[in-house]
């Protein structure tokens, strides 16, 4: 009895650490590495600091207060890591900053947000400090094994113009390289999870006529968003 407990604990301790591994990662990569050198303020280096404590205590605190935890871990620490940049001023341009290591940052960012979607288990399966109060819900039904591909292929897809928009030295033109590529990304990832849940259940396509019109509206906005920021550099 005592072993499986120790086995569990240890099971849950190796869960722990992958929740908060990404983050570290993209902390040391996206947070860590602009605020190093000594032009940094001291505004964006105590930013920082406490993007490290919140993920240390989500860590601390992940098998106790899981809900708090995950406070921390979530919001507490992308809330600090903005922060940090916020302050960092012109040494957050494009040219100052490695290409490689923001996109691989960007990739640790993803998997923290991935890794903190799902549930901790602990030891106690009554513990009252559920993360979402309520009865558990229930999938529609189970996603076949076709759908991890489709989810993984949508989110490397998204990654490559989050990558590409670091090869744009330009200041202004980098701004909006960055905002649409990230705007790619977050369409092409969502995309992808729709499509994922649909792989292997029955589904019946509407008429062309209806698609299309429930494509006017994020088109027509796309192309509002294109043009005015080809009109604003157009204009600079």
């Amino acid at each position: 009895m005592n072993d499986a407990i120790h086995a569990q604990r240890r099971r849950l301790f190796i869960s722990d650490i992958s929740r908060v591994a990404p983050g570290l990662y993209a902390w040391l990569a996206t947070v860590l590495s602009p605020v190093l050198p000594g032009g940094a303020s001291l505004a964006s280096r105590g930013f920082a600091l406490l993007a490290l404590m919140a993920l240390a205590a989500s860590f601390v605190l992940s098998a106790r207060r899981p809900r708090l935890a995950r406070l921390l871990g979530v919001y507490g620490f992308v809330t600090c890591c903005f922060g940090a940049w916020a302050c960092l001023g012109p040494l957050l341009r494009s040219d100052q900053l490695d290409a490689v290591r923001g996109a691989l940052g960007a990739l640790g960012f993803l998997l923290h947000a991935l890794a903190w979607g799902a549930v901790p288990k602990g030891l106690d399966a009554e513990s009252p400090d559920n993360l979402v109060p309520g009865v558990p819900l229930l999938p529609r039904h189970k996603p076949v094994r076709a759908a991890s591909p489709v989810l993984a292929g949508g989110i490397a897809v998204g990654l490559v113009p989050v990558a590409l928009a670091f090869a744009v030295e330009r200041q202004g033109a980098s701004l909006l390289a960055h905002s649409a590529a990230l705007g790619t990304a977050v369409l092409m990832i969502g995309a992808s999870t729709d499509v994922a849940l649909r792989v292997g259940k029955p589904h019946q396509f509407s008429a062309w006529r209806a698609r299309a019109s429930r494509a006017v509206w994020p088109l027509g906005a796309l192309t509002v968003a294109v043009g005015g920021g080809l009109l604003w550099l157009a204009t600079r």
